[in-house]
């Protein structure tokens, strides 16, 4: 009966195996942990940059249609002021989805909407361009010299977002969004020779000002950002930030130069440009970002003049139009 009894009893875990269990669990998920991290990492590189891929097809099939690529003002317009009311990619949107109507349009005055003005009247270069926005309107379609058109891109509902932090902006306006919730970045050729960039005066191919008011905010996005304290593009002169656009944006076959201010000289390796600030958030941050951390960053550095600088940062870029 003794016998039975004990073969009975089932010894339990003492303290020292638990302890044991336990710590080799915490070890595995300390092995784990990383590598899933860099998992959903990768996963949402390939969904942000499917969603900039889609708007490049919808640039591409615009472009098809009307000989230019999308955006309702003019980006010199957008280059009058630091901070444009719109950024590159709303001016994009609105052109694309449909939501404004430009003065040139013979129902502009019996249009309903939002008016914002852009340039100045009898300003040699620019001139003025006045747009009517109407929220209600997005998506509807754009009106293009006067004809309605069906939209040319119809993003998800998690990809079209309001992004806020954003800098000059006086009326919200949905943005395109990457997996990581930041606003994805746009500018587009309004010229096909000259200076890569520069000023309104200079009249180049691009301007970077459609860019600021994401790269000039102190909080953007659902990361919340400050983009002043981590990017290079709050860092340095005006001229080392259209200097620095020009290097990230030029053929990287032309090598090295001397100095920064030779990449306004280069050639472009597309007629668009998307910027996505991948998974920190922060568009091009001047220390340790990408697969070759920059440990110190100045505009006069080598780190600035390698050939495909870009290749440097986690940020995802996608270039379109030949």
């Amino acid at each position: 009966m003794n016998q039975i009894q004990s073969q009975s009893h089932r010894r339990g875990f003492t303290l020292v195996e638990l302890l044991v269990a336990i710590g080799i669990i915490m070890v595995l998920i300390g092995i784990l942990l990383p590598a899933l991290g860099k998992v959903s990492t990768k996963a949402k590189a390939t969904a942000t940059t499917a969603t900039m891929n889609e708007f490049a097809k919808a640039c591409d099939v615009f472009y098809t249609q009307f000989g230019y690529y999308p955006g309702i003002v003019p980006e010199a317009m957008l280059a009058a002021t630091v901070n444009p009311p719109i950024s590159g990619t709303e001016n994009a949107l609105l052109h694309l989805m449909g939501g404004a109507i430009r003065n040139d349009d013979p129902t502009y005055a019996a249009s309903a909407g939002t008016e914002l003005t852009f340039g100045t009247a009898g300003t040699t270069g620019t001139g003025q361009v006045k747009i009517k926005i109407n929220a209600i309107d997005i998506g509807k379609g754009p009106r293009i010299e006067g004809k309605q058109y069906e939209p040319f891109f119809t993003p998800k509902d998690a990809q079209l977002k309001i992004a806020v932090g954003q800098v000059g902006q006086t009326l919200p306006l949905p943005d395109l969004l990457d997996a990581w919730g930041q606003p994805i970045g746009y500018i587009r050729s309004s010229r096909p020779t000259g200076l890569m960039t520069g000023t309104v005066a200079e009249n180049p191919q691009f301007f970077i000002e459609p860019l600021f008011p994401y790269f000039n905010s102190t909080g953007l996005g659902d990361l919340a950002i400050d983009q002043t304290a981590n990017s290079v593009f709050y860092a340095g002169t005006t001229a080392n930030k259209q200097e620095y656009l020009a290097q990230l944006i030029r053929h990287p076959a032309m090598g090295s130069f001397a100095v920064l201010g030779d990449a306004k000289a280069g050639t472009p390796r597309g007629k668009y440009f998307l910027f996505s600030p991948g998974s920190d958030g922060i568009y091009f941050a001047k220390l340790g970002d990408g697969p070759t951390p920059t440990l110190t960053f100045t505009f006069a550095g080598t780190d600035a003049r390698k050939p495909d600088v870009v290749t440097t940062y986690n940020d995802i870029v996608v270039s379109g139009g030949g």
